[in-house]
């Protein structure tokens, strides 16, 4: 990559940090009228049900989460990629928005609730389901078929292969800028990928549980992608690819492919009048890569990035449910109750959140993330400033920290009155000298990956959990770091007793009562 575009990169970044000035005088006023509606439609196309009887797995979701499940995977059908599709981004929850807009929760967290992810399968055929390129609708429950035939030799060569060729399934996890930056402007950019992450959170957890390999590829030939969607306009990005159910990717050359004809399906529109935003889109651009064997030489300098991960997550304590059950119960806490919580509570949510991500981004078994904590009410751990380095817990500084980190987290009270945050930071300087804009990328994915697994975590003991956003440099003085911020999590008992979502069937029944 060009040092120019390392510099858009840098530029970019800075430009988009919050300051308690950027925040309090903004002067962004929310256009409700152009509000994008936060699902994609094809009215053209017909939809293709997915079942809703779905098959699930009895193992603990803290055993899942601990990496401690081990099943023989079993032949793919349409059950087994409905369970993934719903678990990882379908709808748990329906509610109304003031004005008596419907707003649709999904299995994934998501801030806003403005959910710019979108979910395609390129698969091969399988039982129940022929060869092609679909469009996941979570509201539907449904798939609509953009293209015919098997697609994956083209997919392949877009990724230099990394597994995707021996894959009977591959995702494609897209994102549309303009229904994130409707609201946050180009600091939306971000949010592209913590939400992407969070879904791929689920994911992971999902297909681990059946047995499932899955691998996680931000390195690909952009247009070649955007094309085998038919994305691109409205301003829609492919952000990342997951193989799931491939051999080893190690040394497999990208297979030769014709590059599929162009299509162009008719879309609901996403607002009266989507914004575009240069700044956005720019460095967007320079992360682009142009062939396979660019991808190739990204991925192999990507490789020497990052440092040890969390290599293995001890005994868990024992918490409620399956996964499937964690991931209806999940939502996104807005109050705690500032109770207490365990130190073998931290400990083993944090080691769940540190596992390593099975990325092409970084070093296998390696992160691109360092985890910091305020700890405010955890029984046996004082509380102060702390990193999380491979299970163990390093002071920085002791003391009460519940006001200062309230007012990090854009002065929100969840800050100072959850148990614990988890500041999850990177070396962003390095990452970007060495990675490019494409690294820039993999922080932020990695960082919401991060976020969506300590949720899962915490909500599989019981607990709540909640994403936020914060004043970048005023985090890193605050911790003594030179790390910049990707990402907060807030942890802790939830001082309300959150609505349970529901399975898919159950979401079929509403449906149909609401119809």
């Amino acid at each position: 990559m060009a040092q120019n575009d390392r510099e858009i990169t840098r530029l970019f970044h800075d430009a988009t940090k919050h300051t308690v000035e950027s925040v309090r005088g903004g002067g962004h006023l929310l256009d409700f009228a152009n509000m994008p509606i936060p699902l994609k439609h094809y009215p053209d196309l017909e939809p293709i049900p997915l079942p809703v009887d779905l098959p699930e797995r009895d193992a603990p979701a803290v055993d899942v989460l601990s990496g401690r499940v081990h099943v023989e995977p079993a032949p793919w059908g349409l059950p087994d990629l409905a369970r993934v599709l719903f678990f990882s981004a379908g709808v748990t929850r329906r509610a109304r928005m003031v004005g008596g807009r419907p707003i649709f929760f999904r299995a994934a967290a998501s801030a806003g609730a403005l959910y710019p992810t979108e979910v395609y399968v390129v698969c091969g055929d399988l039982a129940d389901l022929p060869a092609g390129v679909y469009h996941f609708n979570p509201v539907e429950f449904a798939l609509r078929r953009l293209r015919d035939g098997d697609h994956r030799p083209f997919l392949a060569r877009a990724a230099a292969d990394g597994g995707v060729g021996g894959a009977p399934v591959t995702l494609v996890l897209s994102g549309i800028p303009w229904r994130t930056t409707w609201k946050y402007g180009e600091r939306g950019y971000r949010h592209l990928f913590w939400d992407s992450g969070a879904v791929l959170a689920n994911l992971f957890a999902v297909t681990e549980a059946a047995g499932i390999t899955s691998r996680v590829l931000i390195g690909f030939v952009d247009d070649d992608v955007s094309h085998l969607l038919g994305v691109g306009s409205p301003e829609e990005y492919p952000l990342v690819i997951v193989p799931l159910g491939g051999g080893p990717a190690a040394g497999r050359p990208p297979p030769a492919a014709d590059r599929p004809p162009a299509i162009d399906h008719r879309v609901h529109p996403l607002s009266p009048s989507p914004q575009h935003h240069e700044g956005l889109a720019a460095v967007h651009r320079a992360g682009a890569l142009e062939h396979a064997d660019e991808v190739t030489g990204w991925r192999a300098a990507a490789v020497q990035l990052g440092t040890g991960a969390t290599d293995e997550v001890g005994v868990s304590p024992r918490g409620p449910g399956t996964l499937e059950d964690v991931i209806v119960r999940r939502g996104s806490t807005r109050r705690y109750a500032r109770d207490p919580v365990g130190e073998d509570v931290l400990r083993w949510e944090l080691a769940v959140t540190a596992r390593p991500v099975p990325a092409d981004f970084a070093g296998e078994g390696r992160t691109l993330l360092e985890h910091f904590l305020a700890v405010h009410a955890v029984g046996g751990v004082a509380s102060g400033i702390y990193r999380w380095v491979r299970g163990s817990l390093e002071q920085i500084e002791r003391g009460t920290f519940r006001q200062e980190a309230a007012h990090l987290c854009l002065d929100q009270p969840l800050g100072g009155d959850c148990a614990f945050d988890a500041f999850h930071c990177a070396a962003l300087g390095d990452v970007i000298e060495r990675s490019g804009a494409r690294g820039y990328r993999s922080a932020l994915l990695e960082a919401g990956t991060a976020m969506g697994r300590l949720q899962l975590a915490a909500y599989a003991l019981g607990h709540g959990a909640s994403g936020s956003t914060f004043y970048d440099d005023e985090v890193s003085a605050f911790l003594g770091t030179e790390a910049s911020p990707m990402l907060v999590t807030t942890v802790g008992v939830p001082s309300y007793r959150p609505r349970p979502g529901k399975r898919p069937a159950e979401m079929e029944r509403l449906r149909v009562q609401l119809t």
